[in-house]
This record gives structure tokens, C-alpha cells and sequence, in this order.
């Protein structure tokens, strides 16, 4: 009897081995679940985004090329009458600018620019044009694909002052006006550092001028000039410059 007690209490420490082996096995399987799920997940990382290049608010640029007028000629009697209107409506245009850009497509501008030309028939006469404009300008800027190349595109208003100093014989007179002018304009421009651009650009102006005033040795006068009669400033020209950005 003692014998069968003594099995039966060993078969049931058995038991309770077992079932404290398994209680604990249970246990250790729900705390790394719990903690599984405790656990904060951790945030996917995100691919960070390319970054855009910062663009400059501010730039300022010089710039300089060749110019043509685009005024018609009266008639024309030689070939060297021909060489000389060929003369006088070409010449070189020079100037700079400086404009701020409050957003990134457009912007606001100052732009300057002088336009010289001369021509001379013989010892006969002889001219020397000098036209000025200071324009406010109103500006597109767009990016090529690589986001640096920019197009810049302007439309131009302002004021346009002229001085024509003209030679007949031994005859000196000095032409002189002013009127508005308005423009458009169409640049390519290229950054080369973070600081410096090389651009080049195309600009036609447009402007005439129906008051003059003649100056000569002697005498002052003013001429009212018709619509057929009066000096058209309107010009193309094609300048290479560089930029402060």
C-alpha cells in the first residue's frame, strides 16, 4: 500500500513538473509576443528628397554685343549711299541690369543699355547715333531640365533718350529727343559657380520720336516731326554677359 502511495505521488510531482514546464514555456512565448507588440514600430525610412538648389533673389549683370536698327531708309541713289545706311543702322549696344526675383518664376528688373553707331560718306557727311534706355522690366525665369539653366523672359518699359551729332560740309548740328520705349527680351543663362552666370540674350525695342531739337552753331530750334517723317529707334540686338548671383 505504501508502495502504490508512493507511485502515485511521484506520478503526480511528475505532473506538476510538466505542467510548470509548459506554464513556463507559455510565459516566456507571450512575453516576447507582448513585447513584439509593445514595442513602438520603428518608422520606415523615407527616401529623403533631392534637395533643389537655392536660387538667388538678387543679380546683377553687364553685359555687350552687336545691335541693328531696324528704321526704313528713304531711297537710295548709289552703292555708297547703301554702305552708308548699312553703316549707321548698325553698331554695338553695352549696358547692365539688376533684378530681384520674390518667387521663383518671376521677378523685377532694372535694365540699362546704350546703342552707338556712326557711318560717314566720304568727307560729304557723316553721322554718330547714340540712343540710351533706362527700362523697368518685368520678368519669367524658367529652368531646364538639369534646374540650372535658366530662360529668362522680359517685357521692357521705360525711357529712351537720342542724340544724333551730324556733319554736312563744314556744318555742325546736334539732333536731340526723348520718348518712351517698350521692349521684349529672351535670355539664355548658364550659372558656372554658385556666385557667377554667364547668359546671352536677345532684345528688340521698339520707340519713335516725333520732336527734335536741332542745335547748331548758331541756333536752337524744335521740329514737329509727322508720322512719315519721325526717327524710329526700333532696334534688335544680341549681347554676351556675365551676372553677380
Amino acid at each position: 500500500m505504501i508502495r502504490y502511495f508512493a507511485a502515485f505521488l511521484l506520478i503526480l510531482g511528475m505532473l506538476g513538473h510538466s505542467a510548470s514546464a509548459q506554464e513556463a514555456s507559455i510565459t516566456e512565448w507571450r512575453k516576447d509576443r507582448e513585447e513584439a507588440f509593445d514595442q513602438p514600430s520603428k518608422p520606415t525610412p523615407r527616401e529623403k528628397k533631392a534637395t533643389e538648389p537655392s536660387l538667388p533673389r538678387w543679380s546683377a549683370g553687364l553685359n555687350g554685343g552687336y545691335a541693328y536698327r531696324l528704321f526704313r531708309a528713304g531711297r537710295v541713289y548709289s552703292h555708297d549711299e547703301q554702305e552708308y545706311i548699312k553703316d549707321l543702322k548698325s553698331g554695338i549696344a553695352f549696358g547692365g541690369d539688376i533684378a530681384y526675383f520674390p518667387w521663383k518664376h518671376v521677378g523685377f528688373g532694372l535694365r540699362y543699355e546704350m546703342y552707338k553707331g556712326k557711318a560717314n560718306l566720304d568727307s560729304l557727311q557723316s553721322e554718330k547715333v547714340t540712343i540710351q534706355h533706362l527700362s523697368g522690366a518685368l520678368i519669367h525665369r524658367s529652368f531646364l531640365k538639369n534646374g540650372k539653366t535658366a530662360i529668362l523672359t522680359s517685357l521692357l518699359l521705360g525711357y529712351q533718350p537720342y542724340e544724333n551729332k551730324s556733319a554736312v560740309g563744314a556744318q555742325q548740328f546736334t539732333f536731340s529727343g526723348k520718348t518712351m520705349n517698350w521692349g521684349v527680351s529672351v535670355g539664355i543663362e548658364q550659372p558656372i559657380s554658385p556666385k557667377f552666370a554667364l547668359n546671352l540674350t536677345g532684345t528688340a525695342m521698339m520707340g519713335a520720336i516725333y520732336r527734335l531739337q536741332r542745335k547748331t552753331e548758331f541756333s536752337t530750334e524744335t521740329l514737329h516731326l509727322s508720322k512719315d517723317d519721325s526717327v524710329d529707334l526700333s532696334r534688335f540686338s544680341l549681347t554676351l554677359g556675365f551676372r553677380f548671383l
